[in-house]
């Protein structure tokens, strides 16, 4: 665990070898090779930095903190982002903020340190976990922009208006080398965690971003690397993007047979209710592992509404989709969601706590400034007695 003081910005000098880098087909290469026996020690550091400013607030003690969690979307609609946390009645009053999916130095969002204009906007310390030092303009749909790269990072965030004591970014198993992804990138999956000081009491808070290409064992374990390492505290709080989909998306025989074996026990319509409901069945495995460290997920959670959506009607969900399903079985999804309007609520995002008392649970759908919607998730939130 590092000690949060100050300030703290990560930076380096590899922005002129981005293109060398991803000239490497395979991992194995890149690692015996002279460029990255020259630069290995910056590549670790940037990878396994850490990014804060904790000069940003001092609140004193209240009898209540609210606790939000929202995936971003990398901070595609920043400007906007910043507008709705200040007006919006729910998300004006966020204490602490888990923000998932934050770019710092990406051309895709304008190289803004996304994270660093929250905090400064709100008036809130922060600390930052890169996960993944980006080579390319991105991932599907995100690659028709001519900015290069900066900082190139990407990973998660948690932000806070009391002073944040002690950090650290957690690596969680890895389910696939994105070395070798269309979106070429050096790092792996990390959550980050850290302690805060409330006044009479401490709270500890996890932040993770599950891979979406794994199964529900691999989420599990995931999950369970960043519960494992969350300080001590009075009490115990973790969210995030869980991306428990209710499917194996590691490698398509896996989907597939998990599709067939989805048809014949519960069938269509009982397949689409269990996206609301990923801890009875599909995603067990992760919300066992909650229960068997003793935190609550149900009492954390408005269970009403779902915090993403599988939707046939939008383009780039059948662009995505094309990388784990072949084009007929879209076609036939298509017909199969008519009665839904082609578009299905899926509760994949998170707040699950350990020794506190929560009220209040939100969730805002399709949060939008000027009719923009601001990212592809819904936020969420609860109120935290103290």
């Amino acid at each position: 665990m590092k000690k949060i003081e100050g300030k703290q910005y990560i930076s380096h000098h590899l922005h002129s070898h981005y293109d060398e880098i991803k000239s490497y087909k395979k991992k194995v290469d890149f690692i015996n090779s002279k460029f990255y026996t020259t630069h290995k020690t910056e590549i670790k550091n940037v990878i396994n930095g850490l990014e804060w400013d904790n000069t940003l607030s001092d609140t004193s003690e209240k009898q209540q903190i609210r606790v939000v969690s929202w995936n971003i979307e990398r901070g595609k609609q920043l400007d906007n982002i910043i507008t709705f946390f200040k007006e919006d009645p729910e998300l004006s009053q966020a204490d602490i903020i888990l923000a998932i999916e934050c770019d710092n130095g990406m051309g895709r969002t304008n190289n803004k340190n996304v994270t660093k204009e929250i905090a400064e906007a709100l008036g809130m310390n922060y600390c930052f976990a890169p996960s993944y030092l980006v080579l390319g303009k991105g991932a599907i749909g995100e690659t028709t922009h001519q900015t290069k790269n900066t900082t190139a990072l990407h990973g998660s965030a948690i932000l806070s208006k009391y002073k944040i004591e002690i950090a650290q970014g957690i690596e969680v198993p890895p389910v696939k080398e994105v070395f070798h992804s269309s979106e070429k990138r050096l790092g792996c999956k990390r959550g980050l965690v850290v302690k805060i000081n409330l006044g009479s009491k401490s709270i500890a808070l996890g932040a993770i971003h599950v891979d979406l290409s794994s199964t529900a064992n691999d989420r599990a374990n995931q999950l369970e690397a960043v519960l494992k390492t969350l300080p001590e505290a009075d009490m115990q709080i973790v969210g995030g993007d869980f991306n428990c989909s209710t499917f194996q998306l590691r490698r398509k025989p896996e989907l597939a047979w998990q599709v067939i074996t989805k048809f014949f026990t519960v069938g269509f319509r009982g397949a689409i209710e269990n996206y609301m409901t990923p801890e009875l069945k599909f995603d067990k495995p992760m919300f066992d592992v909650l229960l068997k460290h003793d935190f609550d997920f149900e009492t954390f959670n408005d269970r009403n509404k779902g915090t993403i959506y599988f939707d046939m009607n939008d383009m780039l969900t059948n662009e995505k989709s094309k990388k784990f399903v072949p084009d007929f079985f879209l076609r036939y999804l298509e017909r199969k969601l008519k009665p839904w309007n082609g578009c299905v609520p899926l509760k994949i995002d998170w707040i699950a706590g350990k020794n506190c008392t929560p009220s209040n649970p939100q969730t805002i759908e399709k949060p939008k400034v000027s009719n923009t919607l601001l990212s592809d998730h819904n936020p969420i939130s609860v109120n935290i007695e103290l």
